[in-house]
């Protein structure tokens, strides 16, 4: 068994995967391996979120232990969470990408989000268009820190770059090994959940997602807005619109994402069962699959794109986004589905888009694709209404289509 001294560094690692059993036992997740442990686990990973003396989180700890026995099976606990790495001594871990993974420690999001040459240099030339020198400036979720870096070379005085995932310190390594360490700060951790020693001038963030809002991305601004930033601040990006495109989902797509009656008939000729109950359970939900934007640029599109949401981060306060559009035809066809993308302001003039006749196929983000339940046969000039719903609160998206 594993000796720690009270004096190692200890912090979790990100992106864990936990579940409990009723009997208050907790499994994690790690690598393709399952670990299980007492219930003191949980109150362990929450202590070492960030990094904290050993001394200090059994300090913290104490108050939640009932007698002796308790205290050797929290200390037991710390000692399996070390083993199976999922605690790391920061004092002796060199940073490491994970290769396995699918979140912001990943070695693919970032070789995705970097080979995306156009969508990183209209990042790169909005900053340069709107960072003064003399500015302070948050980089949110600064992954690879390019962003930050490019403040610094745009005139920025001093650069926050805010990172929670296991990222945070190569970032860091980044900054030292190009010479900005005396300019950029590195600040791991979540956005929600630190403090900043001044008030900023400019916030930068990539954080962005397929669909755009998600990810919480209008409550962290909005905190970002409310605690690190002057009043006459500016945003990188600043806005956001959502468009829809109207189109006839290729049936190749159709038969990948829903119970489509041949995909049901193969089913049932392979293993010998019927799955019809499948499609009667989905018949009235609308859902949607990704797909890179740039694979549906000769998809059949029935009408022009709808503008769905207009977002200007300045004014994060909204908490939810219920908009209904009358949309016309302009091509006779199937209407079964809506691509959603979306165009960014990252500048004054300074905009990048989506849409899949602009992007090419480096773009890292895709594009959530609408299936509806009830799909309409159209005439130029028919009418249609699409109605886009967000809700802050839940961080949940949803459309509909409805005949006019």
């Amino acid at each position: 068994m594993a000796t720690i001294r009270t004096k190692t560094i200890l912090q979790r690692i990100p992106d864990l995967k936990v579940s409990i059993d009723s009997s208050s036992r907790i499994q994690i997740i790690l690598e393709g391996r399952t670990f299980e442990f007492g219930s003191h686990a949980l109150a362990i990973l929450d202590a070492f979120s960030q990094p904290s003396f050993l001394s200090q989180g059994l300090e913290n700890l104490r108050t939640r232990v009932k007698g002796k026995q308790d205290w050797k099976d929290l200390t037991s606990t710390i000692v399996q969470l070390y083993e199976a790495g999922v605690l790391r001594d920061e004092t002796q871990n060199k940073p490491t990408l994970r290769v396995d993974s699918s979140g912001y420690d990943s070695a693919a999001i970032h070789v995705a989000m970097l080979n995306d040459r156009v969508r990183t240099s209209r990042f790169l030339a909005g900053i340069q268009e709107v960072v003064r020198g003399g500015d302070v400036v948050i980089d949110l979720g600064t992954g690879t820190g390019i962003l930050a870096i490019a403040a610094v070379h745009a005139g920025a005085k001093h650069v926050y770059a805010i990172e929670a995932s296991g990222m945070a310190k190569l970032a860091k390594d980044i900054f030292k090994l190009n010479g900005f360490a005396d300019r950029i700060t590195l600040i791991e951790g979540w956005s929600t959940q630190v403090n900043l020693p001044e008030k900023a001038d400019v916030l930068v963030s990539e954080m962005v997602g397929n669909e755009p809002l998600a990810e919480n991305l209008l409550e962290i601004t909005n905190d970002a807005i409310k605690r690190f930033l002057k009043p006459d601040a500016r945003l990188i990006p600043g806005k956001v619109k959502i468009f829809g495109l109207p189109v006839t989902i290729p049936r190749s797509e159709l038969i990948k994402h829903t119970f489509v009656v041949e995909t049901l008939q193969h089913w049932q000729s392979w293993y010998g069962i019927d799955f019809s109950p499948l499609a009667e359970a989905t018949r009235n939900a609308s859902h949607s699959f990704f797909i890179k934007s740039f694979s549906a640029r000769h998809w059949i599109t029935l009408g022009e794109p709808v503008l769905l949401a207009d977002v200007d981060f300045k004014k994060a306060e909204q908490r939810w986004i219920d908009n209904t559009i009358v949309a016309t035809a302009s091509t006779a066809g199937l209407l079964d589905g809506l691509l959603e993308y979306f165009e960014i302001e990252l500048g004054p003039t300074t905009r990048f888009s989506t849409h899949p006749g602009q992007v090419d196929e480096t773009n890292h983000w895709l594009s959530p694709v609408w299936i509806f339940p009830n799909p309409m046969l159209l005439e130029p000039g028919d009418r249609f209404a699409i109605t886009y719903q967000y809700r802050k609160t839940d961080d949940r998206t949803k459309v509909s289509v409805s005949r006019l």
